[in-house]
């Protein structure tokens, strides 16, 4: 498997060879297009001051001038009208040139081989140590005609300087190299560190030190990470609580009715035990309809079917529904409603108002007291419920709204339910983007306030 350091010292390699050829090419047609003519042109000024040397000199050899000149750094080729050849400085590497190109230079032409040279796509043509690759000028010795063809030594004149750009070329590459894996090292160490820590909380080990602290993107990555591990460690620890809850609140009523069916079995049929069966096994499918519906609200795929309805006569509705045990736990019921149309999900407020109401009676005293009041402005309509009850007076309104939640004095086990009403309560008018909100009423009781957008 390749790793992310070798991936990147691979693909820096690449851009690196890539870039030198493509910077090559691109010096390459720029010389082609702009030098070369230049080039050429400049060379022509050269072997005309060598032609005017050669032709106002009284010397009776030439052969020693143009050595010297060629010495100095000029590779040189005479050619008579006899067909008579010499050359002076360095060797050419081709030396072949055609007859055509000697005569009509004998002849008075001139000669612009540098700038005629053939493009070449990796040798420029200026390095190109060719017969052909000169300039050539006609002149007369000694009433005799001749055809000078020149071109710099480039190897005489420019050789320390090739050394030095091939030397400085090789120490920048080399240098680029070993700092680009060391850049490259660094940056990919945060990254092995967050590789190994992942791992790590993949086995649930949630107090794995990140050690990478970076002012960088991967900084920000990095505190991301332990942002991530927080939330994953706090819904690790939530969901092992709530499993343990889950399980306790489920392992109760099946072991009553795992006893009671056992004493059925055995033929003792004086308790009413198939009542109390029935009555575990509602309470079972009760949690398990909770369960389901807060499992919905986690997904994000509950969907309210949301209809315009009078809300005061779903609030009539409910409280019919408690009449029985209003009477039963001797409370009264005082209701101030008006005629209120809200667009909701009618069967989910429907479970709003009747937890509401339930908890109220459930944690109300004998005799007691219960206010449904509702009250609307233009944009809204709000809901308040308050009892004669137990009240809170040392707890946090918000630990109500959370699963499975049961004060020890005020829902013991004594007082059924299964700590999850006020949780998918609390869900369903967050999904109206509603607001439910908690108060204590002196000297006791507790005022529950539903505020409802009214459209």
């Amino acid at each position: 498997m390749k790793t992310l350091y070798s991936k990147f010292v691979w693909m820096t390699l690449l851009i690196m060879f890539a870039s030198g050829t493509i910077g090559f090419m691109i010096v390459n047609t720029f010389y082609h297009q702009n030098l070369k003519e230049k080039n050429d042109e400049k060379n022509v000024e050269v072997a005309n001051a060598i032609v005017e040397l050669i032709e106002s000199s009284n010397l009776n050899s030439i052969e020693s001038l143009l050595q010297t000149i060629g010495d100095t750094g000029y590779q040189i080729y005479i050619v008579s009208e006899d067909g008579e050849e010499s050359f002076y400085g360095g060797d050419f590497r081709a030396r072949e040139i055609s007859d055509s190109i000697v005569k009509k230079v004998l002849n008075g032409e001139v000669y612009h081989g540098m700038r005629e040279f053939p493009k070449e796509t990796f040798i420029t043509g200026y390095f190109s140590n060719e017969l052909t690759n000169t300039v050539g000028i006609p002149f007369t010795y000694e009433d005799k005609s001749y055809a000078l063809f020149q071109r710099p030594n480039i190897k005489f004149l420019f050789n320390e300087i090739h050394l030095l750009l091939g030397g400085l070329a090789g120490a920048m590459i080399f240098i680029s190299v070993i700092a680009m894996l060391i850049v490259a090292k660094r940056m990919i160490d945060p990254l092995t560190k967050l590789t190994i820590a992942t791992n790590k909380i993949a086995n649930e080990d949630f107090q794995v030190p990140i050690l990478v602290n970076q002012r960088d993107e991967i900084g920000q990555l990095a505190d991301s990470f332990r942002n991530m591990v927080k939330q994953l460690e706090a819904s690790d620890r939530y969901k092992k609580d709530f499993i343990a809850r889950v399980s306790h609140d489920f392992q109760t009523p099946l072991l009553n009715i795992q006893g009671y069916a056992a004493l059925l079995e055995s033929g003792d049929l004086n308790g009413n035990y198939a009542e109390i069966i029935q009555k575990e096994a509602k309470r079972l499918s009760g949690l398990m309809k909770q369960l389901l519906l807060l499992t919905s609200f986690d997904q994000a795929n509950t969907r309210t079917k949301k209809e315009l309805f009078q809300l005061d006569d779903q609030l009539k509705q409910v409280v019919l529904k408690f009449r029985w045990l209003l009477d039963e736990k001797d409370i009264s019921i005082q209701l101030h409603l008006k005629k209120v149309e809200v667009l909701g999900d009618r069967e989910m407020l429907e479970y709003v108002w009747e937890n509401l109401i339930s908890n109220a009676i459930k944690y109300n005293y004998s005799p007691g007291e219960i206010q449904v009041e509702m009250t609307e402005t233009t944009e809204y309509v709000q809901v308040i419920i308050e009892d004669t009850g137990i009240g809170n007076k040392n707890t946090d309104y918000g630990q109500w709204t959370e699963r499975f939640y049961r004060e020890d004095a005020a829902r013991s086990t004594q007082i059924e339910g299964s700590g999850l009403g006020l949780a998918i309560v609390k869900e369903v008018i967050q999904s109206h983007n509603g607001v439910l909100s908690f108060e204590n009423v002196e000297p006791h009781g507790t005022k529950v306030c539903v505020q409802l957008q009214k459209m």
